[in-house]
């Protein structure tokens, strides 16, 4: 491949990397660039995620476009996450060659059947089932909340036809691949993508749960609340919940509960934690996409306990135990807390893990498909 050129469109800004979606970009990004792409990036700024000049390490051009959020965009045909991001101003930039482009997420698909690019060769990466996602947040949600997303669900379900428009869908689990495969006819498998995953020597275990991850998200909470409400064996344990921005009503039922809640620990001291736990609890309600936290406990040396929908369409099954209900997550604390994992185990479930979440190999994928076009 003589010029290795290509636009990636994301839905956020990428950087920090501090939660899962962007995490997932970014580090393709940095894989795609250090096998010798030159990016053309181009990002959403909203919210409290400003401009970062860390990125432009990494794309030889960085744009930024407003999202237009309005009460009118409620009320359009398209999902509110796509309308709000259809800005002209992106649709020139990607006219303004004819490099490949990576749509990442359903959100950034809003041009993705324009005339204007009907020659170009398009990739969408699929994060999740968006619909599924939403309609999983309509469950959790009440009032004006419930029918937003539940109306966002239809409309994202009815938005999927455009996907026929990219030549090919990059997906991020098993799961996902057999539901895509029904919608398009050229649809791969693209692990996650993470930080470099460097082995080093297991470190000891402290006897203590832990629970991390982005406190403000009601998934999270909600996980968490059950948890504690339906596992006995907490009462019984040091346990530990470490993440962002939780509301003073959780941070109240944690210290209700004698749990020990750390609110935004540093990425330093987070790790710490992460590495020197004796056990993870991992639960979650939404089988969709696979979790960064997931895959940070694995990379420890602590046994890591799970919920059957946390490694629903991963190949990961062999790493965890699966508890399928309060008792079953009690009597595996219980016995892991008496028995750390020995340095083989640990050992071999980190080389499993990198073997499969190899960021650069897994990248070359898109690279191959260029080259085959």
């Amino acid at each position: 491949m003589k010029n290795k050129k290509i636009h990636i469109v994301s839905f956020d800004i990428p950087f920090p990397a501090d939660y899962g979606g962007v995490i997932d970009v970014f580090y393709r990004i940095k894989a795609l660039h250090k096998i010798g792409f030159e990016i053309t990036l181009h990002c959403f700024e909203y919210g409290k995620r400003k401009q970062q000049t860390a990125l432009e390490d990494f794309g030889s051009t960085v744009h930024y476009y407003p999202r237009k959020k309005s009460v009118f965009s409620l009320f359009d045909k398209e999902p509110f996450i796509v309308s709000t991001r259809k800005n002209p101003e992106l649709l020139e930039n990607l006219n303004k060659d004819n490099a490949p482009i990576l749509f990442e997420g359903l959100h950034t698909c809003g041009f993705l059947s324009d005339n204007s690019l009907k020659n170009r060769l398009k990739f969408a990466r699929m994060h999740n089932i968006e619909h599924d996602y939403y309609n999983g947040l309509a469950k959790n949600a009440l009032g004006w909340r419930k029918l937003f997303f539940k109306r966002e669900a239809k409309k994202l379900q009815d938005f999927l036809p455009v996907l026929e428009h990219a030549q090919h869908l990059l997906v991020i689990q098993e799961n996902d691949y057999s539901f895509f495969k029904k919608l398009h006819s050229s649809v791969y498998l693209l692990p996650i993508s993470v930080p470099e995953l460097k082995i080093s020597k297991p470190v000891p275990t402290d006897d203590f749960c832990l629970f991390h991850g982005n406190l403000s998200v009601s998934e999270n909470t909600n996980a968490l609340t059950w948890l504690i409400e339906n596992v006995d064996e907490i009462q019984h344990q040091r346990m530990i919940v470490a993440g962002k921005n939780p509301s003073k009503e959780f941070v109240n039922f944690c210290q209700m509960k004698e749990v020990v809640i750390v609110p935004n620990p540093s990425e330093e001291y987070l790790q710490k934690l992460i590495q020197s736990a004796r056990i993870h609890l991992l639960y979650t309600e939404q089988s969709t996409g696979i979790k960064i936290k997931l895959l940070n406990a694995l990379l420890s040396s602590g046994r890591v306990i799970v919920n059957p929908k946390m490694i629903e369409g991963t190949n990961l099954s062999f790493h965890v135990e699966i508890a399928n209900n309060g008792e079953e997550f009690s009597q595996k604390i219980k016995t892991g807390m008496k028995k750390p994992l020995s340095e083989d185990e640990i050992l071999l479930r980190w080389q499993s893990i990198q073997n499969e979440f190899d960021t650069e190999k897994n990248v070359k994928l898109i690279e191959g498909l260029i080259n085959n076009n």
